[in-house]
């Protein structure tokens, strides 16, 4: 059997989702669902600045506030097979509505949790990788899915 390119992107894609909650189910059901919340707040913390550390040593060499980051996004957002995302300037405001999924619905499917405080640590982590310490954000998870909403909604802000 010979897989094509896009047929391993899309299996990576789909094995980097089913890992991050296979872990997440197996750590909660060893050690409760505290100790594996805390945990993969801190794995993402870690994976988010290491990515955007990444990108910034070997794609986008010198980023420039907001475009870096939002390029920053489009990239994660493939990585993690996240499709019916919109994301827009508003104001001094970056909106990201999130209506299809692969970790959300993973999450959804195994009804024990919701991803929005991983997700404000997420860019928060990317931030931190792709800018070092010249660029501090604010980011807000408005909106849940997971809660009945009709989209995941973040709003990030860079602080002065």
């Amino acid at each position: 059997m010979k897989l094509t390119d896009a047929e391993v992107i899309e299996l990576l894609q789909y094995s980097f989702v089913r890992i991050d909650g296979a872990w997440f189910m197996g750590l909660a059901k060893t050690h409760g669902i505290e100790t594996a919340w805390d945990a993969d707040v801190e794995a993402w913390k870690q994976f988010s600045y290491v990515f955007g550390k990444k990108l910034r040593n070997e794609h986008i060499k010198e980023p420039v506030w907001p475009e870096s980051f939002l390029e920053a996004i489009e990239i994660l957002s493939k990585v993690l097979k996240i499709e019916g995302r919109e994301v827009s300037l508003e104001g001094d405001r970056i909106v990201v509505r999130v209506t299809d999924c692969e970790t959300q619905k993973a999450i959804a499917k195994a009804n024990i949790a919701d991803c929005g405080i991983v997700t404000i640590h997420t860019y928060q982590g990317l931030v931190r990788g792709l800018f070092d310490k010249d660029v501090d954000i604010e980011v807000e998870h408005t909106q849940n899915l997971n809660h009945g909403d009709p989209c995941c909604e973040v709003v990030i802000q860079r602080r002065s």
